[in-house]
Order: structure tokens, then sequence, then C-alpha cells
């Protein structure tokens, strides 16, 4: 906000209004949106470059004060040639492409940039050079166009619910780049976590991150056989082999937000059954932790109960 509102401040023809600059610590008062004013005619524009090369849908925040029917937004995917003055989406190269929002429709809400009415609508943005603008050089020279400072890039690849690499995907990092997907299926309806050894294999791991290690660390100690850490080794769908089988907080996360535990309209897209689920978490020479899918408890109890379901997962 404060690196936008100093570009702003360099165009004559912007008014800022309303801005509140971010701080690392939030003062006492109320939060105000940003809304910034652009002149009808001008060349003025406000800029939103992508987070990240990816497919995204775009949402812009429509102002409470935003009357134009005509607010015209450009998306420049892959940037603009230096000095160029047309908008144009055969352009294989810069493809530009202009969307109308009527705000009388939108006013203090989230719009979506669309073509031809299509609610799907991706963009694919090149990182650091595409980017989203807000213009009035459509509009007459005595209107103002008023937009917020707020825009979200929704990440339709890397993104919860979304399939992508094989798989599901229910986890996603803070840097948008990297997370987990969950196996499009089960790989078995009841199957031991032990392989008939009586020993600790060292898979104590249970955060987010150490499944991978968990499932290491039990092939090591218990070899060859047929039990949950190996048939999710074994896996291959298409040209992925690195499956696993999650530990005990990313099992949690396959069912908060993938599974029955997650809101709508993701409630279950994983499409797990009502029943309990392995983790690679061991909890003790005997036992390992498990999930209900049915309530969401977790539990540790005897590695020899067959008939635990597992779900695969790998890292993107």
């Amino acid at each position: 906000m404060n690196s936008l509102c100093k570009r702003l401040a360099l165009m004559p023809a912007l008014v800022a209004m309303n801005v509140n600059i971010a701080q690392a610590v939030a003062p006492a008062g109320k939060q105000v949106t940003a809304a910034i004013a652009l002149q009808g005619g001008s060349d003025s524009m406000v800029k939103w470059s992508a987070p990240s090369t990816a497919s995204y849908k775009i949402h812009v925040l429509v102002p409470k004060n935003g009357t134009e029917t005509n607010a015209l937004y450009r998306v420049y995917p892959k940037g603009k040639k230096a000095g160029s003055t047309r908008c144009d989406g055969t352009n294989a190269k810069y493809p530009c492409f202009e969307v109308i929002i009527d705000q009388t429709q939108h006013q203090n809400a989230w719009a979506q940039l669309v073509l031809n009415g299509d609610a799907e609508t991706q963009w694919n943005f090149v990182k650091s050079k595409g980017y989203v603008t807000a213009v009035a050089d459509n509009l007459g020279t005595t209107e103002l166009l008023n937009v917020s400072a707020l825009v979200r890039f929704e990440d339709t690849v890397r993104a919860i619910g979304k399939n992508y690499q094989g798989g599901i995907i229910f986890y996603v990092d803070s840097t948008g780049e990297h997370g987990l997907v969950a196996a499009p299926s089960d790989q078995s309806i009841g199957i031991r976590w032990y392989n008939a050894l009586d020993l600790t294999t060292g898979a104590a791991g249970t955060v987010v991150g150490t499944g991978l290690a968990n499932t290491t660390a039990i092939i090591g100690a218990q070899g060859a056989g047929s039990y949950a850490a190996m048939l999710c080794a074994d896996l291959v769908i298409g040209v992925y082999s690195d499956w696993y089988l999650p530990s005990k907080d990313e099992l949690n996360l396959m069912y908060q937000n993938i599974g029955p535990g997650a809101a709508a309209p993701l409630t279950n897209v994983g499409g797990f059954a009502g029943v309990t689920y392995w983790s690679s978490s061991e909890s003790s020479r005997f036992n390992a932790w498990y999930q209900y899918f049915s309530s969401g408890d977790q539990v540790s109890s005897s590695k020899f109960i067959p008939t635990r379901h597992v779900r695969a997962v790998r890292a993107f």
C-alpha cells in the first residue's frame, strides 16, 4: 500500500483519498480502505502486478462510492511492449484484454474480471511482467472513476481443492509456490501400519513437512512387505512417484481442507470415506496415530489393526 501510494503521488491526475499506511503494529482507530480517483480522459492508471507465474482469476473490490457503469480494467498477462498504445487480445507476445465493470452492480463488493461472462476465465500471468490496470481514458474528461486499492489474484492452479500434479491440493505454504496434494482416491480400505515387526521405527514426526521422513524411516526399519507406508511409497500416478504416508498434522489438514471437515464448497472434495485413516506418525513401539474422518478425532492405538484406510500425499 505504501509503495502504491508513493507511485500514485507522482501522477498529477490521481487523487488518493482516505488512505491508511500499513505499519508493523496497527495503530488505534478504524481501518479505512484506500480509494483512488482517476480523472476521465487521462492516461492515469492504477497497476497491480501478478504475485507469481500462475493462472489466476482476478477479483477487484468496488468501493462504496463507485458509480461508473463503464469502469475499465486492462489485463496484461505477459506485460506490455514499451511504447505501445494498443490493447490487443490477439497479440501472441503481449496480449491485452479489456473488461468493463458496472460499479453500480457491485458497490462495496468484489467483482470478477471475466471474458464473455465466463466465471471460469483464467489469466496466465508471467511473474515480474504480467499485471492488471484500472484506467479512465474511456470516460469523459468531467468524469471520475473511483476504484479501490484492493485486488485479489486467485491462484486457479495452486489453490486448495484444485487438481494439481497427480492429486488434490490440500495445503499451500505462505509463498504460494509450494504445498501438498492428496492422491485422488484411497490406496487401501484396510491395511496394517506394521509389517509384523515389533519395533520402534523412529517415525516420530507429527508436524507438516515430516510425513516423507517418517515414511522413509518406517520402510528403513521394516523392510519389504505390505503395509501402509510401503503402499504409499510404491504408488505411481502419471509421472509422479514420490508419494508418502502423511504425518499426523498433514492428515488433519486433509480432513480440514478437502475432507468432511472442510467448509463448503470444499466439503469432502477429496472423496474420503467416513472411516479411520493411518498417519505415518508413530507414538510408541506398539501404537501409531490415526484419524476418524467422521468426526476429526485423532487417536493413537495398535499398529496391528488391519482396518484403517490409507491416502497417500506428495509435496510440490
